[in-house]
C-alpha cells in the first residue's frame, strides 16, 4: 500500500510544501506553523521511547519519527513563510513609487519571450531616481520588466531603465512591475566576471549550434541550454498539441543525458567516487550555463543525493531522494513552488515512481524490458500531471501517452548528437560542417514529422467553467489511485 511511501523525508517535504502554498493567504502567520511544529515535536518524544512488546514499540517509534518529520517540515515552512513575507515588506524605494522615472537593476533570471511577443525579465533593484523631483538613491526589491518585442537579457547583466514603476498586487517575489521599449534600456555590463564568462560561453554555444543550419539549430539550442525563442512556431505548436512540450524544456532528461555523457568521457578516472565527483561538477557547470531552473535543480540534487547514498551504501529509495531534492529547492527559493515548472517536474517524477510500477506489473512479460519501462514511465507521468495540465491549459491530449515513447528517444539521440558536435564545430573543415548540417536537417525533419503525426490526433478541450471541477475530480482520482492500488513490486529506478 501507500504506507511504503510515507517516509520521514516525504512527510517533511509535504509539510514544508503545504506551508509554502499557504503563504499567500497567511504569510504573516508563520508563527502558527512554528507553534504546530513545537507541539508536534513535543508529542513525538513519548512515542520515540516505544511501548511494551517489540511490535507495539516499533509502531510507536515509527509514529514518533514520522511526527518529528512533520514538525521539521512545519518549522522549515515557518521560516520560509517569514522569508516570503519579508521579500515584499523589505522592498524599499528612495522616492514614492509613482515618482520613479529611472532605475538601475541586475537581471536575476534569464529573460523569456511571452506568447504576446513581449520579453519578460526579472530584475533586482540597485538604485531608483525621480526625474521630476531630482531625488534618488539606493533601492531594494525585485521588479518584473516587460519589454516590447524579442530582446535577450542574460543573468547578471546590469542595466539602466527609463520607465515608471507600479506596485505589483499579486503575491510573489516582485514588488513592482514596469514596461519599457528597447530604446529605454541602457546596458551597463555585468555585475561580476562569472556572469560575463557565462554570457560568453552561451554566445559560443549559440555560434557552434547555428552552424548546423536553421531550423535544426533552434531545436538543438532549446535542448542544450533551454533557449526556445527561435523554435519555429509550427514545431512548438506540434509539441504543445501532443502534450510533449516538456521535451523542449530543460528537464531531468537533459541532466541525465549530460551526466551519462560525462561518465563515459571520464572512464579513465580509476575510482568511482572520482567519476561521480567529476560528472557532478559537469552538470553543476551545465546548471550555471543553462540557468537555475527548478526542473534542472531537481534532477541535479537527485543525482548528487542518490550518488552520495550509493557511495556511502545508504538507502537510495527514489521517493526519498525526490523529497530531499524538493526540500533543498524550497530552502533555496520557496517561491518556486508556485511555478508550473516546479509543479510539473515533481508530479511527473512522483507519478513515475508511485504509479509507474502499477502499469509495469501487468505488462511484464508481454513487452521487451526497454519498451516496458518506457510505457510505465510515460503513463505514470501523464496520469500524475493530468490534474495540473487540465487546470493550467484547459485541455488534455491523449496522444501524449504515445508521443513521448517516440519523441523522447528521438530528441535524446538529437541531444547526444549535439553534444558530440560541440567539439567537432571547432574543426575548420567546410565539408565536415556541410555533412553534419545535412544530418541534423534530416533528423530535425524526422522529429517534426513525428510530432506532426501525433498532433493530428484530436485532443480534449474543456469549457472554462468545467475546468476547475474536472481538475479537482482528476486530482482526487490520482490521489485515490496512489493510496489504494497495491505497490508490492519494485518501484522504477
Amino acid at each position: 500500500m501507500i504506507r511504503r511511501h510515507l517516509t520521514p523525508a516525504v512527510l517533511c517535504f509535504c509539510a514544508f510544501l503545504a506551508c509554502c502554498f499557504a503563504a499567500p493567504l497567511a504569510a504573516r502567520s508563520w508563527w502558527t506553523a512554528a507553534a504546530l511544529a513545537i507541539a508536534g515535536a513535543g508529542a513525538a518524544f513519548p512515542l520515540l521511547r516505544g511501548g511494551p512488546g517489540a511490535v507495539q514499540g516499533g509502531r510507536m517509534r515509527r509514529a514518533g519519527l514520522l511526527s518529528i518529520s512533520v514538525s521539521v517540515g512545519l518549522m522549515l515552512g515557518a521560516v520560509s513563510m517569514l522569508r516570503m513575507s519579508s521579500a515584499r515588506e523589505g522592498a524599499f524605494l528612495p522616492v514614492p513609487t509613482g515618482q520613479v522615472t529611472d532605475f538601475t537593476a541586475v537581471v536575476s533570471r534569464d529573460s523569456t519571450l511571452g506568447r504576446q511577443g513581449d520579453t519578460a525579465v526579472r530584475l533586482r533593484m540597485e538604485t531608483a531616481v525621480s526625474g521630476t523631483e531630482g531625488a534618488g538613491g539606493r533601492a531594494r526589491g525585485s521588479v518584473l520588466l516587460l519589454v516590447d518585442g524579442d530582446t535577450r537579457f542574460a543573468l547578471g547583466q546590469r542595466m539602466r531603465v527609463h520607465a515608471r514603476l507600479t506596485a505589483e498586487p499579486r503575491f510573489g517575489p516582485e514588488s513592482w512591475i514596469a514596461r519599457a521599449r528597447r530604446a529605454d534600456i541602457t546596458p551597463l555590463g555585468f555585475s561580476g566576471t562569472a556572469w560575463a564568462f557565462r554570457a560568453d560561453a552561451r554566445a559560443f554555444l549559440h555560434r557552434a549550434v547555428s552552424r548546423v543550419g536553421y531550423p535544426a539549430s533552434s531545436l538543438l539550442e532549446a535542448l542544450l541550454i533551454g533557449v526556445r525563442e527561435d523554435v519555429p512556431p509550427e514545431l512548438y505548436d506540434r509539441f504543445l498539441r501532443t502534450g510533449s512540450l516538456h521535451v523542449l524544456a530543460l528537464s531531468g532528461l537533459h541532466v541525465t543525458v549530460l551526466y551519462g555523457a560525462a561518465g563515459l568521457l571520464l572512464w579513465f578516472l580509476g575510482r568511482r567516487w572520482q567519476q561521480f565527483a567529476a560528472a557532478t561538477a559537469v552538470i553543476l557547470f551545465f546548471q550555471f550555463l543553462a540557468g537555475f531552473m527548478p526542473s534542472l535543480l531537481r534532477a541535479t540534487v537527485m543525482i548528487a543525493v542518490g550518488g552520495t547514498a550509493v557511495l556511502l551504501d545508504r538507502d537510495r529509495e527514489p521517493i526519498n531522494v525526490l523529497a530531499l531534492s524538493g526540500i533543498v529547492l524550497l530552502l533555496i527559493d520557496p517561491f518556486q513552488c508556485f511555478t508550473l515548472s516546479f509543479q510539473l517536474s515533481f508530479l511527473a517524477l512522483a507519478g513515475i515512481i508511485v504509479l509507474g510500477a502499477v502499469v509495469q506489473r501487468p505488462l511484464s512479460g508481454t513487452l521487451p524490458r526497454f519498451a516496458l519501462v518506457a510505457v510505465a514511465m510515460s503513463a505514470g507521468a501523464q496520469v500524475a500531471t493530468l490534474p495540473l495540465v487540465i487546470a493550467a491549459f484547459g485541455a488534455w491530449y491523449p496522444s501524449g501517452l504515445l508521443a513521448s515513447l517516440v519523441l523522447v528517444p528521438l530528441t535524446t539521440g538529437y541531444l547526444w548528437a549535439g553534444l558530440a558536435w560541440l567539439p567537432l564545430s571547432l574543426v575548420p573543415w567546410t565539408a565536415l560542417h556541410d555533412a553534419v548540417s545535412a544530418v541534423f536537417g534530416v533528423s530535425y525533419a524526422v522529429i517534426a514529422a513525428a510530432a506532426g503525426a501525433f498532433a493530428r490526433i484530436p485532443g480534449l478541450v474543456f469549457p472554462p467553467a468545467a475546468v476547475p471541477w474536472l481538475a479537482g475530480a482528476a486530482a482526487l482520482a490520482v490521489a485515490a489511485a496512489a493510496a489504494v492500488l497495491p505497490l508490492k513490486g519494485r518501484a522504477l529506478r
